[in-house]
């Protein structure tokens, strides 16, 4: 039987749902402890599709309320996550069914739906289409450190600033950049290493490999420099990596409080893992972002 669930009413369906998605997803229920630490518990910011046998969750499909900055305007998407089936009872449609019943739920709530997946041909049956990704590269410039420091998320203090800086954030592309997403960012960023300079308020997080340093995400009210993220970071460095379109990155500060609306600089989380970003549009193109 598929159902659509909700968390609230009942307090041990979360643990059923990640038992199943740590059985086909190891380790992803460290994800699940990211949110809870972070105040934010994947609980309260996703819709359950599951299929239960004997009091266990088999198969289940989640649905995220995505908020994102789309061709420059706010809008909520509804973003797939967690499919997933218990091997013992696959090749029975239980994917299928659930699916299309959240498809069927979406579709009267969002104007379209997104996801990331390394088995695309599992979703294009269902409208779903390939979206093509870039990396895109270029110089590091020639900066000496700032002054930034590293947040410490086990910290009450440095947890209300980032949810603060989150809730302030600007997009960081004007074609698709995140919004006020801290449920997701802290599913997945909780743990990272994040840089941060008060003097600027802007939370960097990246990595360096060898002398190459990969721009996973900046968080900021304005956005700044490539030279004052390359500063932030902290690395040296001779090549930056950014892994979603990035518009023109200003090489120099401007003396305007904000950036021309082409001074961006932009990065996907989807950069670390090897993805395919799938969009389903609505029959209707009128409620579909142009993505």
């Amino acid at each position: 039987m598929t159902v659509r669930r909700n968390y609230a009413e009942d307090p041990t369906l979360g643990d059923q749902v990640f038992a199943l998605l740590e059985s086909v997803f190891p380790g992803v229920g460290s994800g699940r402890g990211n949110g809870a630490q972070f105040g934010v518990p994947w609980e309260s910011i996703s819709t359950p599709f599951v299929v239960g046998d004997n009091g266990a969750v088999v198969a289940h499909v989640g649905l995220l309320s995505l908020p994102l900055f789309v061709m420059g305007r706010r809008t909520v998407v509804g973003a797939v996550d967690a499919v997933a089936t218990d091997p013992a009872h696959r090749g029975r449609g239980l994917f299928r069914s659930l699916l299309h019943e959240l498809i069927m739920f979406a579709e009267a709530h969002y104007p379209t739906l997104l996801l990331t997946t390394v088995h695309p041909e599992y979703f294009t049956p269902f409208g779903f289409r390939v979206v093509a990704e870039s990396i895109f590269r270029a110089p590091a410039p020639r900066v000496a450190p700032s002054g930034a420091r590293d947040l410490d998320l086990r910290d009450p203090r440095d947890i209300a600033l980032m949810k603060d800086r989150l809730r302030r954030r600007v997009p960081l592309s004007p074609v698709l950049g995140a919004a006020d997403d801290a449920g997701v960012w802290a599913f997945y960023e909780f743990k990272s290493r994040i840089r941060y300079d008060g003097a600027l308020h802007v939370a960097v997080i990246a990595e360096r490999v060898d002398r190459t340093l990969k721009v996973f995400d900046v968080v900021a009210p304005v956005l700044p420099t490539l030279e004052d993220v390359v500063r932030i970071a902290g690395e040296p460095v001779d090549e930056v990596v950014v892994l979603h379109r990035p518009g023109t990155v200003p090489r120099r500060r401007s003396a305007a409080d904000a950036p021309p609306p082409d001074a961006i600089l932009t990065a996907s989380r989807s950069g670390r893992y090897v993805l395919r970003y799938l969009i389903r549009p609505w029959a209707n193109p009128k409620h579909c972002p142009d993505i």
